[in-house]
């Protein structure tokens, strides 16, 4: 019992530790970081941040995506054979992960080549934000960061097979360490090189970076191969154990690539790779048309407020969407297994049971995030700039480009929180490929919905890319939305289930206070608060704005607490649990 005990405790504190270090290198990252943003400028952010990661995204994701998808998919499938063929099948498939090294070469050779055409082909092309002819600096600065963009692609991508055999293991602690620790590396290299190097050269010092990310994280994971028992697994030559015909010569280049490799494992490997080129392109679909599109200085604008505009769907919605995923997923399960149990009495009263409890889950949670958006779209849109000079320094924060881009997607947190929702809830009670095919089809029109309005909104105004997306997650959010109400009316369009779509938005008097808010931080911006005053003139006029959305915000919440009465009770258990934590620590 003991020795079990210890056991826990060593692997609880072993969690910990890598919890601890994880978010240690995610913290020195992100001041690393911030430091960086304030050494470059806009051009040079923008061409580092939105063509080249997309040359480096495309080239990693074609060249490892298929082979992560299919190994780790197949890592679990055991011979029905002997050992000696369990081990040529293991063999095989060590055979296939390695081959993600030559791919991944050919794969960065065709994307240094398309980058270098792109360069020589726009040498007279004018930037249309800057107004001037590109340099000769600037574009050699620009062929360099790419070709090592394209260098740093095929060093991680030596990587690839240790990584497959990491996920196979399920050793994600080996890969989040190296990965954190290239991170900090590349953060350091580049706001070193960015100090160190002229200006002239900034996007190159991008290109270092990502090259010196590729070296370390390479590097950790060929030690970590070496250090764990039968070290590095290469790839070998399978022969087979017997041969049909005695009489026949030994086997040539075909016969032995047949037995080398597992031709299933192949297909897989490229039909997952296919499969994903089009999630690959929905995901990207914002620097596509950047890069298309605008020029490097609205690229890096672009790039400064998705960043930092991120930030709360990275830390504050997505743990909400995937406990949400989770407890749907937990709810409907319950809701199958009732229906199949044997009293049909029984199984009604305990269906209708959770049903009403998951309604009332998913309104509460639903109004939730609505309120969170609400927050972000009224409130802190009149923000940016203070947030923009505290985080990335006076250059940033003066820019007013940069603070209505960021103005911008503090609206879109808005519609991301109700899409997140809604589509957790559709991820979590979905139980048959039909359900999650739709959502399929939906996901495929509302992308090319995206491609043919997204241009047009970027030509004509400022922030048109940010507006396509918006209308991108409501169409989404809308699908969903209708997905639940015909879930939760059984099939029938009822009274209570259009009740219930109406319980899951705020009290019109909370509304109301939200409007006021963005009305009274919107008239403080404007009388108090001018992003261009310096020293203790700007620090004053920043209190007198800041003190003008607290009480905005503790109003609203106070209207909120009341109009609101399950926040309310929620916030009240949530505290209470809170308290008994204290006082249990403190005993």
């Amino acid at each position: 019992i003991k020795c079990g005990i210890m056991t826990k405790s060593k692997l609880g504190l072993t969690a910990a530790r890598g919890t601890l270090l994880s978010i240690a290198l995610r913290l020195a990252s992100f001041i690393l970081s911030q430091a960086t943003v304030r050494f470059v400028s806009a051009a040079a952010l923008g061409k580092a941040s939105v063509p080249l990661e997309l040359l480096l995204g495309t080239a990693l994701f074609v060249s490892r995506e298929g082979f992560r998808l299919a190994l780790t998919k197949e890592s679990g499938k055991k011979s029905d054979a002997d050992a000696k063929d369990g081990r040529r099948t293991e063999q095989r498939m060590i055979n296939v992960s390695w081959l993600s090294v030559p791919l991944g070469a050919i794969i960065s050779m065709i994307a240094m080549y398309m980058h270098l055409s792109t360069c020589n082909h726009n040498i007279a092309i004018k930037s249309e934000s800057e107004g001037v002819t590109k340099s000769e600096y600037e574009l050699l600065d620009y062929k360099m960061a790419g070709v090592l963009y394209c260098f740093a692609s095929f060093i991680e991508s030596l990587s690839e097979p240790l990584v497959i055999r990491c996920l196979q293991q399920m050793d994600v602690t080996t890969k989040a360490k190296a990965e954190g620790v290239a991170l900090v590396m590349k953060s350091v290299s580049c706001f070193g090189c960015l100090y160190i190097l002229s200006s002239n050269w900034a996007v190159s010092a991008f290109g270092i970076s990502q090259l010196v990310y590729g070296i370390t994280f390479t590097t950790i994971m060929y030690r970590h191969g070496r250090s764990i028992e039968g070290g590095i697994q290469w790839p070998k030559r399978v022969t087979e154990s017997t041969t049909i015909n005695p009489y026949k010569s030994k086997s040539g280049i075909r016969q032995s690539f047949t037995q080398s490799f597992d031709y299933q494992q192949l297909h897989l490997v490229l039909v997952f790779t296919l499969q994903g080129l089009f999630k690959h392109a929905l995901t990207e679909a914002d620097k596509i048309v950047l890069s298309a599109l605008a020029g490097s200085y609205d690229q890096g604008i672009y790039a400064i407020a998705s960043s930092y505009g991120g930030l709360a769907a990275r830390l504050l919605l997505q743990p909400i969407e995937e406990n949400a995923r989770l407890l749907f997923s937990r709810q409907g399960a319950l809701m199958e297994q009732d229906k199949e149990s044997d009293s049909k009495s029984t199984t009604n009263a305990a269906t209708s049971k959770q049903l009403v409890e998951m309604q009332n889950t998913y309104s509460f949670l639903l109004r939730t995030v609505c309120l969170i958006g609400l927050l972000f779209a009224t409130i802190a849109t009149n923000y940016t700039s203070i947030l923009l000079r505290l985080l990335a320094g006076y250059r940033w924060g003066s820019n007013s480009k940069a603070i209505s881009a960021l103005s911008a997607f503090c609206v879109y947190t808005a519609f991301l929180s109700l899409n997140g929702i809604t589509e957790a809830f559709v991820y979590g009670v979905a139980r048959s490929g039909k359900d999650i095919g739709q959502l399929s089809i939906v996901h495929a029109v509302v992308g090319v919905i995206f491609a043919l309005i997204a241009p047009g909104l970027v030509a004509k105004f400022q922030h048109g890319l940010v507006a396509a997306n918006c209308i991108c997650m409501a169409l989404r959010s809308a699908y969903s939305l209708y997905f639940a109400w015909g879930y939760f009316a059984n099939g029938k369009r009822n009274s209570s289930s259009i009740r219930l779509m109406f319980r899951a938005v705020p009290h019109p008097l909370v509304v109301i206070a939200f409007a006021v808010s963005f009305a009274a931080t919107r008239a403080s911006r404007d009388h108090f608060y001018d992003e261009t005053l310096e020293g203790q003139t700007w620090m004053l006029a920043s209190l007198k704005h800041v003190g003008v959305g607290i009480v905005c915000a503790c109003g609203t919440f106070a209207v909120t607490l009341r109009k609101e009465g399950d926040i309310r009770q929620a916030i009240k258990g949530m505290l209470q649990k809170v308290s008994h934590v204290a006082l249990y620590v403190g005993i």
